[in-house]
């Protein structure tokens, strides 16, 4: 689409920052010997398991947490870490993650300066290092660990890249991995069928469908249909018995209604679904209203989707790393914060990051950290910087109509 491409500013500066963070990360945990990465064990030891013929499910891998619990599709992307032994597996998985965070920022740029923020913008390093800073303490818990959260996040952003720029194929298959690895990223495909992107979601289909089918290609009916089968239980399992104290559903208990029923997490869903699909059609309704209505479809495309990224882990129970996609929504509060100079938004946002992401052991001590958590203060948090996007972009759309 035509919006004019800026030319590359040198991020010198967020470089440096992101390359410091990521290799202090790594050099204190080898130090400590903690350099682990659980998680990333999990995905390790269950690809070995399939390799070997053993069990991939209902297996703890480890830990008594450590249960694979994603399809069997995305165990193929694990199989080439089985070329090398456990040790050598996780330092290129680590690097792999911190390129995946630097690419992230560095996309999340793009659309910024690219759709947004078309002016100069100084110190544009220092904002993102900024932005990067808000979700440090995720990211280091996401290198720690050793997910994958951050490479969704990246193909989420990539899929939209593409989306823009007429490549409903090339989206389509970038997000139909994501939706096989955590398909409650399918809050995304609200936009996409709101404005009515069938040749998107019409690739979206045959794209997952073939993911799902694969197994059964690859590894035979038998034994791929029985991996889908455990697939269901190891989701239905761990969906069941996680607290996700940062999701509203949590939230409505610990607050206000402590005998909220179970089906009721359903409902905030599906009101959510219905808010989501009106504030779409809402940007569609006034985008045929402006005198250049491409630029206004684009930017509003971009914004719906950030807004659902960082949404995701409000509504879904699952575990804090996932604030990591509330990312490009931060960084656009800051370049407007600072293309705008509405310094006054600064005394809130730093009492919403701390609450957002500044609720470590380290930094607090357990108790109080632990008190944190458990009245789902990162939810809450998250929640408010969402609402103050909204409010912030609407007021985006005001200057630039006028």
């Amino acid at each position: 689409m035509n919006s004019g491409k800026k030319t590359f500013i040198p991020l010198t500066g967020f470089f440096i920052f992101i390359t410091v963070i990521c290799l202090l990360n790594l050099i204190f945990n080898l130090v400590n010997g903690r350099f682990g990465m659980s998680d990333f064990k999990v995905y390790y030891m269950a690809a070995e398991s399939l390799v070997n013929g053993g069990t991939v499910y209902g297996q703890a891998f480890g830990e008594l947490s450590g249960i694979y619990k994603y399809s069997p599709f995305i165990l193929f992307f694990f199989l080439p870490f089985t070329l090398f032994s456990y040790p050598v597996a996780v330092v290129v998985h680590f690097f792999l993650l911190s390129l995946c965070f630097c690419i992230a920022f560095i996309v999340i740029r793009n659309f910024l300066t690219r759709y947004f923020f078309r002016t100069e913008i100084k110190l544009e390093s220092l904002l993102l290092t900024l932005a990067m800073l808000c979700i440090l303490i995720h990211v280091v818990k996401e290198l720690y660990l050793g997910n994958v959260n951050v490479v969704l996040l990246l193909l989420c952003l990539l899929a939209l890249l593409n989306y823009l720029d007429g490549k409903p194929f090339a989206g389509s298959i970038l997000l139909g991995i994501v939706l096989l690895t955590k398909p409650f990223f399918a809050f995304l495909l609200i936009p996409l069928l709101v404005r009515k992107n069938f040749k998107a979601i019409k690739w979206l289909v045959m794209v997952v469908l073939t993911g799902l089918l694969l197994p059964e290609i690859i590894l035979g009916p038998r034994l791929g249909f029985m991996l889908h089968v455990e697939w269901a239980k190891a989701m239905l399992l761990h969906f069941d018995g996680y607290p996700g104290v940062n999701s509203i559903d949590y939230m409505l208990r610990y607050y206000f209604f402590p005998g909220l029923p179970g089906w009721a997490g359903l409902v905030i869903i599906v009101l959510a679904i219905i808010s989501l699909a009106a504030f779409t059609f809402l940007n569609r309704k006034k985008e045929k209203q402006e005198l250049n209505p491409d630029s206004f479809v684009e930017r509003n495309f971009i914004f719906e989707w950030f807004l659902i990224l960082a949404l995701i882990p409000d509504l879904v129970r699952t575990d804090s790393e996932h604030f990591l996609c509330t990312a490009p929504l931060i960084t656009f509060i800051l370049y407007y914060i600072a293309v705008n100079r509405k310094y006054l938004f600064i005394p809130l946002m730093i009492i919403l990051f701390f609450f957002f992401g500044g609720n470590s052991d380290d930094l607090l001590g357990h108790e109080f950290s632990h008190q944190l958590f458990i009245m789902g203060f990162q939810g809450l948090s998250n929640l408010f910087l969402i609402l103050l996007a909204a409010i912030l972009y609407r007021q985006f759309g005001k200057n630039i109509s006028g």
